[in-house]
């Protein structure tokens, strides 16, 4: 089939291709760009979900850059007091909830509080990783949250390391598919649909754009990928709340016995570091090297 170029109100309807009927034209006096899509609206978004699902990956361009330009634009598109009203209601029923929104436990783990952990344990897992790659365990500035959906997010960063030992998958690019999909399935099953969605919203136009680069630059890994995704969803949706517990009060477990502790499910052990080696075009080596050199 064939679509021409032709404005479809210079054309009769029986002569217009199939997929093309039923377009209604708006018209706006606004001189810019707009939708009814708060989300097509906000040119940073925009620019993201073009760039991330087009893109190829590149070592001028760190994975993790535009996160943070990528968080604020959705925090100021979504509606904050809503989301709010969504808690409020999610936790009336909900007793361990309330608890846990009540209380706003936040973490001050440090890198040397790890340090003493089993090798084979969460903590001892945790400390190697942070060790390997050269990292702190604050990735994001800590605040005092304000609102029960500020704390949400801010928690989600503390555990969200213990997702990956948990969830059974490594800590290589390819790997943040399995927590992301955990998210998805977790949220979907233990909230109300509206607001399981505004919490993965983040976690969408960060986790989708990979599938799309993924397929056109990297196939070879599709397969490998798609299967993590599908992993990560049934964990989620099998396991107990991920968002509840102190993980940090139980570094000394191995990751089975923690998983048989938070009731988290249907775990597959995974190494993706070879993939995500291609993925990231040896980004993920050339890292890993440039880490093991500076500490010689």
């Amino acid at each position: 089939m064939v679509v021409e170029p032709f404005p479809m109100e210079d054309r009769r309807m029986d002569d217009l291709p199939y997929l093309m009927r039923g377009r209604k034209a708006v018209s706006t006096e606004s001189s810019v760009l707009i939708s009814s899509s708060k989300f097509l609206n906000d040119g940073r978004i925009r620019d993201w979900i073009t760039s991330e699902n087009l893109r190829r990956n590149g070592r001028d361009y760190p994975m993790t850059y535009g996160i943070p330009a990528l968080i604020s634009a959705v925090r100021e598109v979504q509606d904050q007091e809503r989301i709010e009203e969504l808690f409020n209601e999610a936790r009336r029923g909900w007793p361990e909830l309330d608890k846990w929104l009540n209380e706003r436990y936040m973490s001050t783990l440090t890198k040397d509080d790890v340090k003493s952990c089993a090798p084979d344990s969460v903590g001892g897992i945790f400390y190697n990783y942070l060790t390997s790659q050269g990292l702190e365990i604050d990735i994001v500035t800590r605040f005092e949250p304000k609102t029960s959906f500020e704390y949400f997010f801010l928690r989600g960063v503390q555990t969200h390391d213990f997702m990956h030992i948990l969830g059974g998958i490594g800590f290589d690019y390819l790997g943040e598919t399995v927590p992301a999909f955990m998210k998805f399935g977790n949220l979907f099953k233990h909230f109300c649909p509206e607001l399981a969605g505004a919490l993965n919203i983040q976690n969408t136009l960060l986790t989708m754009p990979t599938f799309t680069r993924t397929l056109l630059h990297y196939p070879e890994c599709w397969p490998a990928m798609w299967e993590m995704a599908a992993r990560g969803q049934h964990i989620g949706e099998t396991s107990d709340p991920l968002f509840l517990p102190r993980y940090e009060d139980y570094l000394d477990l191995t990751p089975a016995q923690a998983r048989i502790k938070f009731g988290i499910r249907n775990v597959v052990e995974t190494d993706s570091t070879e993939l995500s080696d291609i993925w990231s075009e040896g980004a993920q080596s050339a890292q890993r090297d440039a880490v093991k050199l500076a500490a010689e």
